[in-house]
């Protein structure tokens, strides 16, 4: 629970910042995004993924932990999909 509430104070700015300087591996921002989408799940008894659906282009969005969780659930594929595309080019498999 201290790392979800550790996590839950990073700013996206921050995150975003922590990833380009390099100080926050992959593997641990992947760690730490999963554990948040784990928190607001429970929270909500609901799914990341039927949440998304649901909030998007809604009011509803502009909650502040709505918010938080959507942009966690979007980070969490854009990262997923950079992590996946770079060990495809590091493989040789383009």
């Amino acid at each position: 629970m201290r790392q979800i509430q550790q996590a839950k104070r990073l700013s996206k700015h921050a995150f975003l910042k922590r990833m380009t300087k390099g100080s926050l591996p992959t593997d641990h921002a992947l760690q730490e995004l999963t554990e948040r989408l784990h928190y607001y799940e429970k929270r909500y008894n609901m799914r990341s993924e039927v949440f998304y659906k649901l909030i998007v282009g809604t009011p509803a969005e502009d909650h502040p932990d709505f918010l938080s969780w959507a942009m966690c659930y979007r980070s969490y594929f854009r990262l997923l999909k950079t992590k996946f595309s770079l060990e495809e080019v590091l493989a040789g498999a383009f």
